[in-house]
């Protein structure tokens, strides 16, 4: 017998139903699939088990897009959270964010941010085209959202370390910057 092969996308939509809907208003005929490659199913799915988890009873969820824009995921979403679930959910996606740009978005390899012919993809050595597109000062260096006191929302620069999955604050963004 043949083996049948399902694709990541849809059974993740089985498994999170609500959080791939169309949202009310939506200019979209059917829900929200990733529109992104293979390798990053395990970021996306990552993503979607802290989102789970940030939810408390009677809060709502929903994907408005999931995609790759300048070789990074890119999450576009909407909801009703409480102050805490919505810190939470953003700061899942800033690490999810962060960590596409840490994994080649077509085999789920290791890899870096490549710029071939003004073009942006994050790439394994295998798969890579053209040349690192940072510094090594600047690799893996992110704007992320931290909530301060609950609902005050302020954006600091941070390293994204892959092996913790976590954020290190930068003290001086602008020192950075002047070494690359």
């Amino acid at each position: 017998m043949a083996s049948v092969v399902r694709d990541w996308r849809l059974q993740l939509r089985e498994a999170l139903p609500e959080f791939f809907a169309t949202g009310r208003g939506s200019r979209r005929s059917g829900p929200v699939l990733p529109d992104c490659g293979e390798g990053w199913c395990c970021v996306v799915d990552r993503l979607c088990v802290r989102i789970a988890a940030a939810l408390e009873e009677g809060e709502s969820f929903r994907f408005e897009s999931i995609g790759q824009r300048d070789g990074a995921l890119r999450v576009r979403w909407a909801g009703r959270l409480s102050a805490a679930s919505e810190a939470a959910v953003r700061s899942a996606v800033d690490l999810a964010e962060a960590r596409s740009m840490c994994v080649c978005e077509l085999c789920g390899a290791r890899g870096q941010l490549y710029r071939a012919d003004g073009v942006l993809a994050t790439r394994c050595p295998a798969h890579a085209e053209g040349t690192p597109a940072r510094s090594p000062a600047m690799t893996n260096v992110h704007l992320i959202h931290v909530t301060v006191k609950g609902r005050l929302r302020v954006i600091v620069g941070a390293r994204y370390h892959f092996d913790s999955d976590s954020f290190v604050e930068i003290d001086d963004v602008a020192s950075l910057r002047a070494e690359a």
